[in-house]
Formats: C-alpha cells, sequence, structure tokens
C-alpha cells in the first residue's frame, strides 16, 4: 500500500521495511501493520491536535509534569513552542505507561519508540498468527469470561500501584489472544494521585 506521509522517515531510516495495511483508524490515531525485518509489528500514528476529536484530552493530561522548567512554562502560556511541546508529551505519555506497567506485570503491547508522533511497537495476534480481536468482538463461554474478567481485575490492581489509571478502559481498549487479555491504547493514562479524575476514571472501568 501507499506509505503514509508520516511513516515514510521510519523507512528512511531503516526502521520499517514496508507498510502492509491499515489496522484501524480512531478518534486519536490511525494504525498500520508494518514489516520490521522478519517481524511484522504495528506503527500507531498519532493524529495531529486539531484533527483529533478526543474532546476529554485536557481531562487526561491534567497532573503530567515536565521536568523542564522552560517547557513547563511554555505549555502554561500556550505560546507555538508550548503545544510543540504538549503534543509531544501527549504522545510519549503512552510510551512511558507502556514501559511502567509491563515492569508492573500489566500485559501491554511491548514498545520499540516514538518516532515524530509514529509508536512503534508490539503486534499483539491469536494462536493463527492473526491480529488479536478487541474483547468487544470476542464470543467466549461463561466460565472463560470470569476468569479474563479476573485477570483484568487484577490488571487494573497492578495500574493503581503503579500510580496509573486507564483513563478510557472498556472493552474496546483490551485485546485478547491464545494467553489472555492485553491492555492497549494509554495516551489517556492518569495519574493516580496528581490527576483530579483519577477517581472517577476508576469508577468507570
Amino acid at each position: 500500500m501507499k506509505v503514509p506521509k508520516r511513516i515514510q522517515p521510519l523507512i528512511d531510516d531503516g526502521l520499517v521495511d514496508e507498510v502492509l495495511s491499515q489496522l484501524m483508524s480512531g478518534k486519536e490515531a490511525t494504525v498500520y501493520t508494518v514489516k520490521c525485518g522478519d517481524v511484522i509489528r504495528c506503527a500507531k500514528v498519532y493524529k495531529e491536535a486539531n484533527k483529533r476529536s478526543f474532546k476529554k484530552a485536557a481531562q487526561y493530561q491534567e497532573g503530567r509534569k515536565s521536568r523542564n522548567s522552560r517547557r513547563a512554562r511554555a505549555m502554561e502560556k500556550g505560546s507555538k513552542y508550548g503545544r510543540n511541546q504538549q503534543e509531544e508529551a501527549w504522545q510519549n505519555a503512552e510510551v512511558d505507561a507502556l514501559y511502567l506497567l509491563a515492569s508492573a506485570g500489566v500485559r501491554v503491547p511491548e514498545p520499540y519508540g516514538c518516532f515524530d508522533g509514529v509508536l512503534l511497537m508490539e503486534l499483539i495476534t491469536d494462536e493463527h498468527g492473526d491480529v488479536a480481536s478487541r474483547l468487544n468482538d470476542v464470543v467466549m463461554d461463561a466460565e472463560q469470561a470470569r476468569e479474563d474478567h479476573d485477570v483484568v481485575m487484577v490488571y487494573i490492581m497492578r495500574m493503581l500501584c503503579a500510580g496509573v489509571v486507564h483513563g478510557d478502559l472498556s472493552e474496546f481498549n483490551v485485546l485478547v489472544d491464545e494467553y489472555g487479555p492485553v491492555i492497549i491504547d494509554l495516551p489517556q493514562a492518569v495519574d493516580a494521585a496528581a490527576n483530579n479524575n483519577a477517581k472517577k476514571c476508576l469508577n468507570a472501568m
């Protein structure tokens, strides 16, 4: 297929060899399957702020602190530099959350880096090698449903222990492979201690 403009630099740098197909397009990003050497991965291309229809972005970003004081001041003032830094922080939030949650024992896709608004990460597949289904699209018996529910509840607990609440966790943000549930879509990761909406997000799960 035609190479999306945002992925072309990754091909130029040898990080991606080929774009295979568009996997999905949502309110915040478009995801593609890509070939990296002999491995198939996915590339999540974040939409620019003025093209995102994610109305709750500010709610999720509350409490995220920049370690760079100049950057923090620019973000508060809303200057062009500040807006660019805020956009970079929005994209990096998912990468940071993926690493943090994986170390906390939560199953999430393995990240391979975020490059100018493109997150390269593991493609979750089923036992046949096909893209894993979202929980919303999976049919399972009552026993399996209870088992997977228990697993997700453990993940929510581990996320909370790591100081993170998934701001938009639902059946659409959980994949199911042969080993069980995998949590996805984490730009909405909320700081459990610093975000006033954390409790509301947690109760909504």
